[in-house]
């Protein structure tokens, strides 16, 4: 399994092929005669409502800088999907939750340059939560924004925020 389009067998290193396998065109590596699946790389978020509220983070670095979003980020490899994202909560926002108590409210799908990102989106209520909200490392600021400004798009949420957020009930 690989989360990238490849050109050569991450094996052997010779030029893949393609072959319809299980009715899709698949890599494979007439080589080794291994067929490559193709994976998306998981990412969770979460949403935290206050009221008529909604915490966002504001992106520091990379293409989105600037823009808003969901607290979110990438579980380690042996992290299971709710403490990933209380993790990245605290890490991106200073608020804490308790994993069992993310609603889990669905997933989307979002087509990066490298890969494809499965976000696995959660929801909790800010009364749920301790703590107060402060920017993490990797965020320029974090702050409850009201909903109204979301949905009437006077904050610039990325294009995937948006698409979490209807996950989350809080954009129709």
């Amino acid at each position: 399994m690989i989360a990238v389009a490849a050109n050569y067998c991450p094996e052997c290193g010779r030029e893949l092929t393609t072959i319809e396998f299980e009715g899709r065109e698949r890599d494979h590596c007439p080589t080794c005669e291994r067929t490559w699946w193709r994976q998306s790389v998981p990412t969770t978020s979460v949403t935290v409502r206050d009221d008529d509220r909604v915490l966002l983070i504001q992106r520091a670095d990379g293409p989105d800088a600037g823009r808003w979003d969901l607290p979110a980020g990438h579980p380690e490899h042996d992290e299971p999907g709710r403490e990933a994202a209380a993790r990245e909560l605290t890490e991106e926002t200073g608020l804490v939750a308790d994993p069992a108590a993310l609603d889990l409210v669905g997933t989307v799908l979002a087509e990066r340059p490298w890969g494809t990102n499965r976000s696995i989106n959660y929801r909790v209520d800010r009364a749920t939560t301790d703590g107060e909200v402060t920017a993490g490392s990797d965020a320029a600021d974090a702050r409850f924004v009201p909903t109204a400004a979301v949905r009437e798009g006077d904050v610039d949420v990325r294009p995937l925020g948006r698409r979490r957020l209807r996950d989350a009930g809080v954009l129709e």
